[in-house]
């Protein structure tokens, strides 16, 4: 049996606002799945991968999926935490690391690594 992912998760920002990470709805579900979609192929790959036990490779992953695909990453949290965009571009109380958290946090919360790889195998299956 897999373990059970929770269903919300808390993250403390910078100025100590805290912001409570839910499992989404499948409406949102299917927008972020639009926003991933839009994710260059190499930085997908990485995402599938991320294995958020091992923090070296966790935030490698982290920084070239910031590095590469800002636009995606921002409307990604906005959808995962509710938070507009304006707010988490410009906004230096989140900063980067509040980013990276609340990111890993709707990551968790999710569930995405299987779904994404669910979604893999489903499209890597031969057609008849």
């Amino acid at each position: 049996m897999e373990k059970a992912v929770g269903t919300k998760k808390d993250v403390i920002l910078g100025n100590g606002d805290t912001i409570e990470v839910k499992k989404l709805p499948l409406g949102d579900y299917a927008q972020l799945m639009l926003a991933l979609k839009k994710l260059p192929n190499g930085v997908m790959s990485e995402l599938s991968d991320i294995d958020t036990e091992n923090e070296e490779q966790m935030f490698q992953a982290m920084f070239g999926l910031f590095g590469e695909a800002w636009g995606q990453v921002i409307e990604i949290i906005s959808i995962g935490s509710g938070i507009d965009k304006d707010t988490l571009a410009n906004d230096p109380e989140i900063g980067l690391d509040g980013g990276v958290e609340l990111f890993l946090a709707i990551y968790e919360v999710n569930n995405l690594q299987k779904v994404i790889g669910q979604v893999k195998n489903v499209m890597n299956r031969p057609t008849k």
